[in-house]
């Protein structure tokens, strides 16, 4: 009999080692509904509350912008280790497996269960099966700038659209910052493409490792050498000494390449979503406009909007 190998797809090409270490997370996973059709594709919602809506709403616990999904369209519930869902009387149905869930009515998920909301189409995974990490390994790659390994333009700027459509339903505060390195093309000029390589790469691990930004926070390359922080939940005036601590550790920190010492530097502009600033394409501009404040006075500083 032909053995199941679905569990071993994130398998190929890993040594012991990390297949081991890859398992012990999948173990420690929460069951998830992982979006197999929709964007962003391949995004993992993790069922970790006893009761999670569905819906278009940004105020949902699971928001997914298909304008076919009602604004509150299903709920999962949690219950030990049994997941049901309920459709919530939504305009077009939710259909599991290709039979419509009635308004009203409860189903148990089981494994693998594709689960139909408007256009889109999520994949119910249990909690420690291994394609969890699997499917979270493959949507980081997609997300993930390959030299630095922070966020992508891409990525971000389907986050800051839903981070700006939730601060507004939620009147919750968000910041962006946007920070770029100052003269980095005399820094290529000067000491090749290579160095120039090593400071992007060294700057970002600077900011990864530093401790300035939570893990709820957005930290992106946005082009070339120009990068971006989206912080849900705070505001500019706390913001900006984030913003300055950044300058700080930038300015003093070694960047050595070869025996040699690069210097390196950073201006920034800071925004709030706030006044007239309606759209995250007015969030961008305003940040970007208060960064080349910074570069036009003097470089090396943080500017608010």
């Amino acid at each position: 009999m032909a053995s199941d190998n679905s569990d071993k797809t994130a398998m190929i090409g890993l040594d012991q080692e990390t297949i081991n270490r890859e398992i012990l997370k999948a173990k420690e996973s929460p069951a998830c509904l992982i979006l197999i059709r929709g964007t962003p594709q391949g995004h993992r919602y993790f069922i970790d509350k006893d009761e999670m809506i569905i819906g278009r709403d940004p105020t949902a616990d699971i928001t997914i912008t298909d304008p076919l999904i009602s604004r509150k369209h299903a709920k999962i519930s949690r219950e030990g280790t049994v997941i049901k869902i309920e459709d919530l009387g939504s305009s077009n149905g939710t259909v599991i497996n290709g039979k419509k869930l009635e308004a009203g009515n409860v189903s148990k998920l089981a494994k693998e269960d594709m689960i139909k909301l408007g256009n889109s189409i999520v994949k119910y995974l249990p909690a420690g099966e291994i394609e969890i990490i699997f499917y979270g390994n493959l949507n980081q790659a997609a997300n993930t700038d390959p030299m630095t390994k922070c966020f992508n333009k891409g990525y971000f700027l389907e986050a800051i659209d839903a981070e700006v459509k939730r601060a507004k339903a939620l009147s919750s505060p968000l910041t962006l910052i946007f920070f770029d390195l100052d003269h980095f093309k005399k820094v290529n000029d000067t000491y090749g493409h290579d160095a120039g390589d090593y400071v992007l790469k060294e700057f970002t691990a600077l900011l990864r490792n530093s401790g300035v930004y939570k893990q709820k926070d957005i930290f992106a390359r946005y082009g070339g050498e120009e990068f971006c922080l989206l912080m849900p939940g705070i505001g500019s005036e706390e913001a900006a000494p984030i913003a300055e601590s950044i300058r700080g550790k930038v300015h003093m920190h070694s960047f050595m390449y070869e025996g040699k010492k690069i210097p390196v530097t950073t201006s920034l502009g800071v925004s709030e979503l706030k006044g007239d600033i309606e759209s995250a394409q007015d969030l961008i501009k305003s940040a970007d406009k208060a960064l080349y404040q910074s570069k036009e006075s003097g470089r090396n500083k943080v500017t608010i909007a």
